[in-house]
């Protein structure tokens, strides 16, 4: 049977991540505020009625084979659910690659969210599970919430359905990808330990300092490693930025402005470092 459905899988930035430990599965607990973005986002179509799996990532064809993640989703799916699979996939790459935005993970949720949609196949229990396996960030990205806060290694987190009204974002991704593994790997040990409590109670009742708020326990070591980082959050301070800091794994930096702030920032921003081809710069659903 044929039938099609479409999605935009949206992104997430950090806006804090803290690590709480290590696990002894290789994995790290954390304590970190998701906030979806629907921009940038890879845009995703599904259609059945096709012999098998196949993948198309126009104007990325290296990422169209087995070892992406959304082939390996799709085949987790069909085993899970005890369906052969028949599906052509369109994958248009907006999101920068291995930028700490979630990228990979949104499209593996996304993917996951429709084809069960189509098939209602799995529970909800049985469909955490399965997005779980497939990537730490998934589970978030399965259900699309706004916000939440995330704990364990990503499995466990809470919808967070009264945010606090929230400053304009910026991303700002400087156009070289980031190893989540490296990242983690070379977190300094001092770092790692218990959230404190009063940040998420701060957040949550709209009080929030945002420069205290904004911390991430993998920011140092990145930013040691690429100096152009600290270059261009030293520049988004300096016009008006209420906080800047690394999002996920890295290396895009988001920034936190004031109503109206964050797109004359993106201009100056442009101008400023107008030789560097690769970056990308994005806010209020529009790349600058």
């Amino acid at each position: 049977m044929k039938w099609s459905s479409k999605i935009n899988c949206g992104c997430k930035i950090n806006l804090r991540l803290k690590v709480t430990a290590r696990r002894a599965d290789g994995l790290h607990d954390l304590s970190s505020c998701f906030i979806f973005l629907p921009y940038p986002g890879d845009m995703l179509e599904v259609s059945g009625g096709v012999e098998g799996i196949t993948l198309e990532c126009p104007g990325f064809p290296e990422l169209a084979n087995e070892k992406n993640l959304l082939w390996r989703t799709a085949e987790k799916f069909a085993q899970q659910a005890g369906i052969k699979p028949q599906w052509r996939i369109i994958l248009q790459k907006n999101v920068p690659l291995a930028a700490g935005l979630g990228g990979g993970s949104a499209d593996a949720g996304a993917l996951l969210a429709l084809l069960n949609e189509h098939y209602q196949a799995l529970d909800e229990k049985t469909l955490l599970s399965l997005a779980f396996s497939i990537g730490a960030d998934v589970p978030f990205f399965l259900r699309r919430h706004p916000a939440a806060w995330v704990t364990g290694a990503g499995e466990k987190f809470e919808v967070l359905e009264h945010l606090p009204e929230l400053p304009e974002i910026l991303i700002v991704n400087p156009g070289f990808p980031v190893s989540a593994k490296w990242a983690y790997t070379h977190l300094a040990p001092e770092l790692i330990g218990l959230d404190d409590p009063a940040q998420k109670a701060a957040f949550l009742s709209g009080s929030a300092d945002w420069r205290g708020f904004c911390r991430n326990d993998l920011a140092p070591a990145v930013m040691k490693k690429f100096p152009l980082l600290t270059v261009l959050k030293d520049f988004l301070d300096a016009n008006e930025a209420l906080a800047v800091q690394i999002s996920g794994s890295g290396p895009s930096l988001f920034a936190l402005f004031a109503p109206g702030k964050a797109a004359v920032a993106a201009v100056k921003l442009r101008e400023r470092f107008a030789g560097m081809a690769n970056l990308r710069i994005f806010t209020e659903g529009k790349e600058f």
